[in-house]
């Protein structure tokens, strides 16, 4: 089980990694751009991070990977005046997602979800970040380059990312992380259809446990997502002044993609269900139809057994007895009823 919390008992704002611990340095990849300029750094020695002083007119983003470094977290929260209870949320990875506004900028978490179609297993991986007039930080649990892919887009000069402001970067972030939703949503469809063919092909093989498995992680996905439509909501009611209205028209339709994957993830429970009853039904079938094997055979051998019985008494007058071919005619009688049933039994085509 998960210790939820590290920090019980500590005053509010207590910086407290609640993550696994690890000896790996913490990545810190800073890019600043605007429309005409770009530069990126890539930081791996924590203990020298060089934090850049602020300029209106770039936008700055840290991209902190890994959040073991309390010490350090705290510096660069103290550095750009967040909040102390935001200070401790981002390191919080059992944090549910959720959104709040301060007087310095405004936070989000939320989890980034990856799918392993091997071991029916989702990875989730607690992201948050703080943004402001000029700045963006994001917090990622792992190591992992979660954000890769964003960086390539703000390479080209003519992108809309270039164009804009932090907050369309702190949407963006949202977007790309709410895209692989949809990669692992596709993953588990992939399963669910394997699975679907195993019980209908192999019904004796199949191991009822996964589906059990597999709904209960779909479960535990579908409360942080949840969750991140809930502070999607809150991001899109929020009034500070560097978040424009342009952006929350971006943030709306990341929302309305939260609620299609919610529907989805309803839609693959309830498939799930109909896997377990098609399961059943098949093991049922499989049963009946070795039933009726027992059945068929049974029937054959009551005739068979009558006769074997009949002559089989101990009676000393029995006309047939003193037959010289009276065997072989009982055994010829046999064959003749065995393959009378059987040639009825595949017309009626219970065979």
């Amino acid at each position: 089980m998960k210790k939820w919390k590290k920090n019980i008992g500590l005053p509010p704002g207590t910086v407290q990694y609640t993550g696994q611990m690890t000896e790996l340095d913490i990545r810190i990849n800073y890019v600043e751009f605007n429309e005409s300029h770009y530069k990126e750094e890539l930081n791996q020695q924590h203990d020298k991070v060089r934090l850049h002083p602020s300029d209106l007119k770039l936008n700055q983003w840290y991209d902190i990977r890994g959040l073991h470094d309390e010490e350090l977290i705290r510096k660069i929260g103290d550095t750009f005046s967040m909040h102390p209870i935001a200070i401790e949320d981002a390191v919080d990875v059992n944090q549910r997602p959720m959104f709040n506004d301060y007087y310095s900028g405004a936070f989000i978490s939320f989890k980034s979800i990856f799918y392993d179609e091997e071991e029916l297993h989702i990875h989730t991986q607690n992201v948050a970040l703080y943004f402001g007039n000029g700045f963006v930080i994001s917090f990622q649990e792992n190591e992992d380059d979660l954000f890769e892919a964003i960086r390539d887009r703000l390479h080209n000069a003519n992108a809309r990312i270039r164009l804009k402001r932090t907050d369309y970067l702190a949407y963006a972030l949202v977007d790309f992380i709410v895209d692989r939703y949809f990669i692992a949503l596709e993953g588990i469809g992939r399963s669910i259809e394997v699975m679907e063919e195993e019980i209908s092909y192999n019904p004796e093989e199949f191991e009822k446990s996964r589906i059990l498995f597999l709904r209960k992680e779909i479960q535990k996905a579908r409360k942080n997502i949840s969750a991140l439509r809930e502070a999607l909501l809150q991001f899109n009611r929020s009034e500070l002044d560097f978040i424009e209205a342009k952006t929350l028209l971006f943030v709306r339709d990341v929302s309305d993609h939260v609620i299609q994957i919610l529907d989805s993830i309803d839609n693959k429970r309830e498939i799930l269900a109909g896997l377990q009853d098609l399961y059943i039904s098949e093991i049922s079938l499989k049963m009946n139809q070795v039933m009726q094997f027992l059945t068929i055979i049974t029937a054959l051998f009551v005739p068979l057994s009558f006769l074997a019985g009949l002559y089989g008494m101990n009676f000393k007058y029995m006309p047939e007895l003193g037959f010289k071919y009276g065997y072989f005619i009982l055994l010829g009688v046999m064959l003749i009823i065995v393959i009378a049933l059987i040639w009825n039994f595949k017309r009626k085509k219970w065979l």
